[in-house]
């Protein structure tokens, strides 16, 4: 661009400017709230949930920032809007790699917290996925390694439902592997991380939060949908994660 027609464009803008308040140029050009997330949570909104609503509004709040009382900027407020139709589930495993890196573990969650007991997807796994399942069947070995251990020194109503959920994904991870040829066995001398010995009260509990975490990182790190899915529906399923008193 010239400098005569630079010149020109800025004397054009002066009379919009000139007429516009410090707010009015702050709701211009301010921050927006992700398009993404904001999809997210009209879903929510539609769907009557509103515990995941009031974290996806709080995470649009949290990448926007506040002014230095508090306050959202005006640009950046979440008002919820009609909802576009989806499944809530779909939705969600769909959008855990579109929404900002340091988003992903909250969608990845609630990923997993909406999944019910649809069928598991048919997957080819990549040599990404293959790994990722290699590494969560040996943290399942572990588990189940450290839970049988325990079963000697706590109640079986404490320990038995972990075995048994444990053993329902390590047959699911097995299947899914068999093609790759690569599956490992159970080895002998397994250690699960943590401060709690297999014969402390809050062991189980222990190896289930750690569990929880591993698979949930597996759903934010996949490196596709379909994968992602599988992973979302076998993490969230009832008989997987019984609730176990410590």
């Amino acid at each position: 661009m010239n400098q005569r027609i630079r010149s020109l464009a800025v004397l054009l803008a002066l009379p919009f400017l000139a007429s516009c308040t410090v707010d009015d140029v702050v709701e211009a050009f301010g921050p927006r709230p992700d398009s993404q997330l904001v999809e997210l949570a009209d879903l929510a909104h539609a769907d009557g949930r509103t515990g995941h609503e009031d974290e996806l509004a709080a995470e649009i709040t949290r990448l926007c920032g506040t002014h230095a009382d508090g306050t959202v900027p005006e640009s950046c407020s979440y008002t919820p809007g009609e909802a576009t139709a989806a499944d809530a589930f779909t939705a969600t495993v769909d959008a855990v790699d579109e929404v900002p890196d340091d988003s992903r573990d909250l969608i990845a969650r609630q990923a997993v917290q909406l999944a019910g007991d649809a069928e598991l997807p048919a997957v080819e796994l990549s040599t990404e996925a293959a790994e990722q399942a290699r590494t969560l069947l040996r943290a399942e070995y572990a588990a189940t390694s450290g839970l049988g251990t325990a079963r000697a020194f706590l109640p079986a109503e404490q320990v038995d439902p972990l075995i048994d959920a444990a053993e329902h994904r390590i047959d699911l991870l097995r299947e899914v592997l068999s093609p790759t040829g690569d599956v490992p066995v159970a080895e002998a001398g397994y250690e699960v991380a943590g401060d709690l010995g297999p014969a402390d009260p809050g062991f189980p509990g222990m190896v289930a939060t750690e569990l929880d975490a591993a698979w949930l990182t597996a759903v934010r790190d996949a490196d596709d949908d379909t994968w992602r899915r599988w992973l979302a529906l076998v993490a969230g399923r009832g008989e997987t994660h019984p609730d176990v008193g410590a």
